[in-house]
This record gives C-alpha cells, structure tokens and sequence, in this order.
C-alpha cells in the first residue's frame, strides 16, 4: 500500500476513534424540559477528586505545598494553595457556566444556565472526579484535561435522577502569553480552559436538542 494512503487512513481512524471518545451521550427525551424551563441550576463538586495518575487531591495538595515551599517559600505556596481554592470554589465554575450561557444563546429554545439557584424548578449537579493540569518546560508543553460527571436532577427530589452523562477529558488550547505556563504551581488557568472547553462541547452537544 503506498505510504501516503497508509497514513492517510491511520490517521482518519485516529480522528474518528477521538471523535467517538470524546462524544457526550446525550437522551433528547430525558433532556426534553430544558427548551421549556427558563432557567436551570449548576451545581460544582470535586468528590473523591484525583489529580493525573492516581493521585487523590489531598495528597496532590500537600506535595504542590512542599515542592513550592522548596522551589520558593512558606509564603508562596500559601498563596498558590489560596488560589487553588478560589479558583476551586468560584473561577471554574463561573467560567463554565459563562461559556455554556454564551454558546447555546443564539439556540431557539435555550435556558439559561445560574449558579446555585435553589429557587430554580431543574438542577445540572457537575462533579468533577479527575483533572490533569499539564505541564510547560520550555520547549515541551501539554495543555490541561478534564472528565465532569453530570447529572439531570429535579432541585426538590435530589434524588430522582432524570438524566446522567459525563464529559470525558476536555483539553483546553494552551497558550503560554496567555497565562498557561507555569508560576509556583501547575496553572490554574490551564485547567480553567479545559473546563470552559468541556462547556463549549455540551453546548454542542445541547443543539440537538436546543435549536
């Protein structure tokens, strides 16, 4: 076979085989309430979160802490770990949530998507079990990735699930001049952009549904 039909074809599989790994399994159904609710709730998590290769997040927290203190000082790595958890608590979230809103809003029947509204009659519960932040040295760097488990919920029946799917390792685009390379710690803004690249696929995703 000539070569260049060789590669030609593996890599139309590999493309294909990405494609298919990384497609949200969607229920038109299930999901029929969101183009008639005016609002839906997100609610973020990170239980039983694991960072890269099998690392649980208090154990990846305490070794950041101990290689910045080592690399820098007490005082940076206090200040790394309190931006881990601003950007844990708010900064993720609202990036997503932001994108989400931005990407379906020209959708003929799309809702829009509020952080922690209990008022709001339907809930996406977004928990985040693994995240790889990536790397820059130099001349070599990986961008960020992210898997999010979502669930469909009513907000008064938490436990009447109406529709569960994942978004299964989002990577972010990295830019170095954009804040993606490394400071104390593993950029934070990596991970933000893998977890608004995670938005932008369910909002393709939700056309089907939504336009």
């Amino acid at each position: 076979m000539n070569k260049s039909i060789f590669s030609f074809l593996i890599t139309s599989f590999l493309c294909s085989f990405i494609g298919i790994a990384q497609r949200i399994d969607i229920d038109k159904k299930a999901l029929s309430f969101l183009t008639t609710a005016e609002k839906i709730n997100v609610e973020f998590s990170y239980n039983d979160l694991i960072i890269d290769d099998g690392v649980p997040e208090s154990l990846f927290l305490n070794n950041m802490r101990d290689k910045i203190i080592r690399q820098s000082d007490e005082q940076e790595a206090n200040q790394w770990a309190a931006s881990y958890e601003e950007f844990k608590s708010n900064v993720w979230a609202d990036s997503f949530i932001s994108e989400l809103n931005n990407r379906i809003s020209s959708f003929k029947n799309a809702p829009v998507f509020v952080s922690e509204d209990s008022s709001v009659e339907y809930t996406m519960k977004i928990n985040i079990p693994w995240m790889y932040f990536g790397y820059d040295a130099g001349i070599v760097n990986k961008s960020a990735k992210v898997t999010m488990d979502l669930d469909f919920i009513k907000t008064a029946n938490l436990d009447n699930i109406l529709f569960s799917t994942s978004i299964r390792r989002a990577m972010g685009k990295y830019n170095r001049t954009k804040g993606d390379g490394e400071g104390a710690g593993p950029s934070l803004n990596r991970m933000r952009k893998a977890i608004q690249f995670g938005a932008f696929k369910l909002a393709q995703t939700l056309k089907r549904i939504l336009d």
